[in-house]
């Protein structure tokens, strides 16, 4: 099963025979701010411990990453990005159905199968904001009875919230119930009080996953997290390798956790530019942009229009700008394309190279 992602920026760069830094990515929802200033100078002396094998424990990043969330350091596990803690989720809790809210991350049904997990599906519907209502859960754990059930705030690639209503029916029913209630909360660091973690210590069976990636624009660093109940949580440090996240990974994460500075600035510019650019998009003929509350906007073309992977091709091939052909995620068609929110220049520049696409489909009726 191969997947698509975005910010596969090195491919396309080679195939249009330019480098990687030509390419204007909105494909991949990383800080436009990039990481937060003065971490080359703090890791930089910690550079030679890199002679000796990483902090076993994490000891560090745990205490840092309990502070700033308000949780006890026992009900943190961290990890090699999210992605590496997705993949030991079901060997973890020896899961053996699940059921998974789409459209998703899709490394989550990638690591369910090849763990053999029976895998149940609920598709949402742009009328809900690609977000489950209570009655799609309620009648498909009455038919299914899974052991598991995946759901994402906000939802990737949508970037809505999860309903209230939903939210009180999840926290409800993983209280009462046996099954594992996992919460992809990957980007909620650009809208913290829509996270569930306050929960996580008065529920055995919630468990929320979070990632530095996004906000703290880190990827290559690979730092992911989750917080859960003190049994979950020691039962999967159990099975995550040991040195798992490296020295630099560990000193850069504690640095990055104590920038309120930075995180204030992220937060303001995200917010400003999100609503410029979803009110841009917005008056654009036909075009239906989603309420999305992290970084990053949903949009869905007409139905004459091209379809998504024309636009993306066009504004590569005019303005080097890649944006993300959302048709790889399991339960979307071939309408909608998302784009990340980057700085104010930037912006004007992939709202200018829209405005123009959309006009020329406006003119020859899209599809001819």
């Amino acid at each position: 099963m191969t997947l698509a992602h975005g910010g596969n920026v090195y491919e396309v760069a080679s195939r249009l025979g330019c480098s990687p830094e030509a390419i204007l990515d909105y494909s991949a929802s990383i800080n436009p701010l990039g990481p937060p200033p003065g971490l080359w100078d703090h890791i930089r002396p910690s550079f030679r411990r890199v002679e000796h094998y990483p902090d076993i424990h994490n000891r560090g990043l745990v205490q840092s990453l309990a502070d700033f969330h308000t949780q006890d350091p026992r009900r943190v596990v961290v990890g090699n990005g999210s992605t590496e803690l997705i993949y030991w989720l079901p060997r973890a809790f020896g899961l053996r159905k699940a059921l998974m809210v789409l459209p998703a991350f899709g490394e989550y049904q990638r690591a369910l199968e090849i763990q053999d997990v029976e895998l149940y599906k609920i598709f949402t519907r742009p009328e809900d904001n690609f977000q489950p209502t209570v009655e799609d859960l309620e009648g498909a754990m009455e038919r299914f009875s899974p052991d598991a059930l995946l759901l994402t705030n906000p939802g990737s690639p949508a970037g809505t919230v999860l309903p209230e209503e939903v939210r009180q029916w999840a926290l409800e029913r993983s209280r009462k119930d046996s099954f594992l209630c996992v919460v992809d909360e990957v980007f909620v660091d650009f809208c913290e009080e829509e996270s569930l973690k306050g929960h996580v210590e008065k529920l055995d069976r919630l468990v929320v996953i979070r990632s530095m990636t996004k906000f703290y624009g880190v990827p290559g660093l690979r730092i992911g997290y989750l917080f859960a109940s003190r049994k979950l949580a020691e039962r999967l440090r159990g099975f995550v390798p040991p040195w798992s996240v490296n020295t630099v990974a560990q000193v850069a994460g504690e640095y990055c956790l104590n920038r309120p500075e930075y995180r204030l600035e992220t937060l303001s510019l995200i917010e400003v530019e999100r609503t410029r650019m979803a009110r841009a998009l917005g008056e654009l003929p036909g075009c239906r942009v989603f309420p999305g509350a992290a970084n990053y906007l949903l949009l869905r073309l007409p139905e004459t229009f091209a379809p998504a992977r024309v636009l993306r091709d066009d504004l590569l091939a005019s303005h080097r700008v890649l944006v993300r052909d959302c048709s790889s995620f399991e339960g979307m068609d071939d309408r909608y394309v998302r784009l990340a929110v980057r700085l104010p220049e930037e912006n004007r520049k992939v709202l200018q190279g829209i405005a123009q696409w959309w006009r020329g489909q406006g003119k020859v009726g899209g599809r001819g």
